[in-house]
């Protein structure tokens, strides 16, 4: 069973968006009215394979599909999360069985600006339409809030959504206010403080189109993870997940076709791109409430450990614990990511991988460090068990990193499971009941891995 892509999702959002604009001026069987509403049933009709019920709606500004977020949304999609917002819809489910009249009297009572989204809910139960609900009945991203109210989920796309304003503030010109990073870094200190695991499968989602988003908000997942695996102090947490964060904040101030090229950077577009570490640090320093020590690790993350990495002029800095920190983190979430230039490797290998830079590129006493919180099978690995189930790695174990945490995603038939289920490999008295047999390639199962995370 293949997941909903990406692009499936945002062609939805597309469809939807002209379908609300073309019904105020045409009527149903008009071509620029039918025949977006035609693909969006089509579309669904697939989705509808995958799943029950399928979610769409804001949060915290960003429009969602499932598990899909638009953190850098095209205009039609921006456009559909704005007439969301304006219409206080924060979500709404669709059902099986929906149909091109459902969608064309929804878009309908979507367009008209003198209805709320009570009278349109009412408006839908009158027409008798069941396809459509306002609403979702269960979070869809986030796990169940902790005890001090925190859902991981939920602070992740806080996140997010933290470092895609403070990017825009620099874009457009201005010095970017603290106020939005110091608040999603409390929350996210928080929740390392209570289990330094409870972040670190959020790492794993990726995401191609919003990369620089994605990745800032991962390294600073994990260099928290890290830290606080380590026992440093509440301080020390606050100020490396806010290194973590904004490491690359330097990039706004870098060329967009340097920054999107797809292939390999030239001798000179390379240069440029270097300067995105001291670019970063002058931001840092230029922001309120913003510990100096964050700037130097911003402006240190490429330095390296035998100090031969960039910028060349900061190379005899006394650069901490905190930049050698930031940079395993990078150096991590980097290589297990797809990238226009790059494939992404297993968690696994990527270990290996770091071990072999130990001592020159990054700190060995801290890649050991990081190697022994991640376990013997990392957080998003996939795995077959000895009952030909195949599982994903969703936590390492508190106490012995042989024996993690799993969530089955696939039966022993090779068919994807509608509902994971979380598995304990051994029992009560510590003997094994399941093993694991051996690491699965994602790629090779068509899985996203990130998905399981988010959702």
């Amino acid at each position: 069973m293949s997941e909903i892509t990406h692009e499936a999702a945002q062609r939805l959002a597309m469809l939807l968006t002209a379908s609300i604009k073309s019904v105020v001026f045409y009527p149903s069987a008009h071509p620029a009215v039918r025949q977006p509403l035609q693909e969006l049933c089509e579309i669904l009709e697939r989705m509808f394979g995958e799943k029950s019920e399928i979610h769409l709606g804001v949060v915290e500004g960003i429009f969602f599909l499932e598990n899909h977020l638009f953190v850098s949304p095209n205009s039609s999609v921006a456009e559909l999360a704005d007439r969301l917002s304006g219409k206080g819809v924060d979500a709404f489910t669709l059902f099986p069985g929906i149909t091109l009249d459902d969608l064309f009297h929804f878009a309908s009572l979507f367009a008209r600006r003198d209805i709320t989204a009570e009278q349109m809910t009412a408006e839908l139960e009158r027409i008798g339409i069941r396809t459509i609900r306002l609403g979702i009945d269960e979070l869809v991203y986030g796990d169940s809030a902790e005890g001090d109210g925190l859902a991981p989920s939920k602070t992740y796309l806080d996140a997010l959504n933290a470092i895609r304003g403070t990017m825009s503030e620099i874009e457009n010109g201005r010095i970017p206010d603290s106020g939005l990073i110091n608040a999603v870094v409390d929350d996210m200190v928080s929740l390392a403080i209570k289990d330094h695991t409870t972040l670190l499968g959020l790492a794993m989602i990726k995401n191609y189109d919003n990369y620089t988003f994605n990745h800032s908000v991962n390294v600073g997942i994990l260099s928290l993870s890290l830290s606080a695996f380590l026992g440093r102090e509440r301080g020390f947490l606050r100020d490396i997940n806010t290194a973590g964060l904004l490491h690359d904040i330097g990039k706004t101030r870098i060329d967009k076709g340097i920054l999107n090229k797809p292939g390999k950077l030239s001798a000179e577009e390379y240069e440029e791109m270097k300067k995105h570490a001291e670019k970063g640090a002058e931001i840092v320093r230029g922001m309120r409430d913003i510990n100096p020590a964050v700037g130097d690790a911003v402006l240190g993350h490429h330095i390296r450990r035998n100090r031969t990495g960039y910028p060349e002029w900061a190379r005899d800095m006394d650069f901490g614990e905190m930049t050698e920190i930031v940079a395993v983190a990078d150096c991590y979430d980097a290589i297990t990511t797809l990238r226009a230039y790059s494939l992404p490797v297993l968690p696994k290998v990527a270990l290996d991988i770091m071990r072999r830079t130990s001592g020159t590129s990054l700190d060995g006493d801290l890649v050991k460090q990081f190697e022994k919180m991640m376990g013997d099978y990392p957080v998003g690995t996939l795995v077959r068990l000895n009952t030909n189930e195949i599982a994903l790695v969703v936590r390492p174990h508190p106490m012995e990193s042989s024996i993690p945490g799993v969530k089955v995603i696939m039966g022993a038939d090779g068919k994807s499971l509608e509902k994971p289920r979380l598995v304990s490999l051994v029992n009560e008295s510590g003997a094994h009941r399941v093993t694991i047999v051996a690491t699965v390639d994602p790629v090779m199962k068509n899985v996203d891995v990130g998905r399981y995370f988010a959702a």
